[in-house]
């Protein structure tokens, strides 16, 4: 018989290392009065108020001719996996570090007891 390597009710005893919540959202993208398809970010129900903890993993200013900007990358560890979330959707974090956030990858924990997203900051 094999054992778990993580017991199941330790992610629930971590209430302090998750401050914030995180609601993954997907376009629909809707037509406006043109017919152009325009973005419509709705929330996820099976994916809202995920408790989470994000940090800032660095970034860097970006020049070019005619402006400057600076792309920040963030990784948001979740609470528990997730295998549905997508680099096509979103991440609206609400708490510490709120903000939106475009997911770039999406990492599993080598035990499906974990997802962690590497995004940046939507402005």
């Amino acid at each position: 018989m094999t054992r778990p390597v993580m017991d199941p009710r330790f992610m629930e005893t971590m209430g302090d290392y998750f401050p914030s919540l995180c609601t993954v959202q997907q376009d629909e993208g809707i037509a406006d009065a043109h017919g152009m398809i325009v973005p419509d970010w709705q929330p996820i129900v099976a994916l809202t108020d995920i408790p989470c903890a994000i940090a800032s993993t660095g970034g860097q200013e970006v020049k070019q001719a005619d402006q400057t900007y600076v792309v920040a990358n963030f990784k948001i560890a979740l609470r528990g996996a997730y295998p549905t979330i997508t680099e096509a959707m979103r991440a609206v974090v609400t708490g510490p570090n709120a903000g939106t956030y475009d997911i770039l990858l999406v990492e599993g924990s080598s035990h499906a007891k974990a997802t962690r997203l590497i995004a940046n900051e939507v402005t």
